[in-house]
């Protein structure tokens, strides 16, 4: 039997009413979670994050990819992505949801993370978010290397 249209995304609706906890995360993906809390204090303080960004990660390369991350976001996503103060360590629904895809894109997992996406985010952003996530978090698995 099918599952109906108002328990089709239950797992998912449970599982997020669940916060995750930051210091559970690989560390590849909490940085990405957290790259993007430093961008919204940024917005919201009339900042460019860029100078921020690139000192954290050592890399002026990263740091744009993960400003076009974010608004790549900001394109797709239904509704504003909300994120948690930087000293919280519980995640919003939304970073639970990019900490999940930022997992999938560093074990290279595209139909797990096209299954992540299905129904929250037109199918058409996808592929971009897909790419733009496996490129970061190749680079901050490689900055974690290195250090």
């Amino acid at each position: 039997m099918l599952p109906g249209p108002d328990d089709r995304f239950g797992h998912i609706t449970k599982a997020l009413a669940r916060p995750q906890d930051l210091r559970r995360l690989p560390m590849p993906a909490m940085h990405v979670v957290m790259a993007m809390r430093l961008c919204a204090l940024f917005e919201r303080a009339g900042r460019d994050p860029f100078s921020e960004l690139a000192t954290r990660f050592a890399s002026a390369a990263l740091a744009v990819d993960v400003l076009s991350l974010n608004r790549r976001i900001a394109r797709s996503w239904p509704d504003a992505f909300v994120v948690s103060r930087p000293c919280c360590m519980r995640l919003t629904p939304d970073e639970a949801t990019l900490a999940n895809l930022a997992r999938f894109a560093l074990a290279a997992d595209r139909q797990a993370f096209a299954r992540e996406l299905e129904g929250f985010v037109r199918t058409m952003f996808h592929d971009g978010l897909y790419e733009q996530l496996l490129s970061i978090v190749a680079q901050l698995s490689e900055l974690q290397h290195r250090a």
